[in-house]
């Protein structure tokens, strides 16, 4: 890391920013390494992230040049290295939900994300160019055919033999479920594969969407699954609540001039079903990228996620 760490203090030196701390490591996996300067013009944070992670960069340069309001902009980025520096914005909206969990505030932030990915539907080609990966319906049913014959993955995540055979029986069941999303009017976009609330920032003004790196072009939806899941986990929401209904309905609001309240939850049904086959997508990707050791901490979050997509279609 060395190398990055010294592309960023030049970029800093030769930009006018005072170094007074740092760089102090904040976070790190496999993939991905975040660093945070202290200098006399705030908080500067450096990311480095794997090959199969590094178009973040540009991704987010692209996005918050046309969403300049909801996206963290980048100071700097050198693809070579794979890494870009971010300026401080504000603290993940997690610790303030984690206090009282806020309807309105999350609302908001549902319409506006969900606001950017309708705004994106109509550019897939320009954000393909960009690497994102291309996890349309048309295209998923056979990145689910590769994952599920991928049969020492599944071993060593802990899948019994018979449940492998169902799973690989399943390919047509996946597609059926594929089509039927295509075939209503919702258009797929840029999905953030990791949407939750740790993964937006909060400042006195807004919220910044951050931490790309997941994204993939895809089937909107499935950032609602994900959002709601992770609401289920760490904020011990009930499924049956007003809360959760009122986040469906703060994202559906967005899309109600293409489909009607009973079509959109169709579509979100539909979502939930099929979005443990996206998280193990994800997941097999780090699986790709990283030797035995380095993914041994996350063994068996694929294994739990196909397990889940099987127990919803019995």
């Amino acid at each position: 890391m060395d190398s990055v760490i010294n592309w960023a203090k030049d970029w800093l030196t030769a930009h006018s920013y005072h170094v007074l701390g740092g760089p102090e490591l904040i976070r790190a996996v496999p993939w991905s390494k975040i660093y945070r300067f202290v200098t006399d013009r705030g908080n500067v944070y450096l990311k480095w992230s794997a090959p199969a992670y590094a178009r973040e960069a540009v991704l987010m340069a692209r996005l918050a040049e046309r969403f300049p309001a909801d996206i963290l902009p980048v100071l700097a980025a050198n693809q070579a290295i794979g890494a870009f520096l971010m300026p401080d914005g504000g603290e993940p909206l997690r610790g303030k939900l984690k206090e009282s969990y806020d309807l309105q505030i999350v609302g908001t932030l549902l319409g506006q994300y969900a606001r950017i990915q309708r705004a994106l539907s109509p550019d897939l080609d320009s954000l393909l160019a960009l690497g994102v990966d291309d996890w349309r319906m048309s295209i998923f049913p056979d990145l689910y055919d590769d994952l599920v014959h991928d049969s020492g993955l599944l071993a060593r995540e802990g899948l019994k033999t018979a449940e492998i055979d169902k799973l690989q029986r399943s390919g047509n069941e996946v597609r059926r479920l594929c089509r039927a999303l295509a075939d209503f009017k919702i258009p797929e976009t840029l999905e953030h594969c990791d949407f939750h609330d740790n993964n937006v920032l909060l400042d006195a003004k807004r919220f910044l969407i951050n931490d790309w790196g997941d994204a993939v072009i895809s089937h909107p939806f499935f950032s609602l699954a994900g959002f709601l899941d992770s609401a289920v986990r760490n904020h011990g929401m009930d499924v049956g609540s007003s809360v959760y209904q009122g986040i469906k309905d703060a994202y559906f609001a967005i899309w109600l001039d293409l489909e009607t309240p009973a079509q959109l939850e169709r579509i979100f049904e539909i979502a939930q079903v099929l979005r443990p086959i996206e998280f193990a997508f994800n997941f097999r990707r780090v699986a790709k990228m990283t030797t035995t050791e380095e993914f041994e901490p996350y063994t068996g979050y694929i294994g739990e996620a196909l397990r889940r997509f099987l127990s919803s279609t019995r």
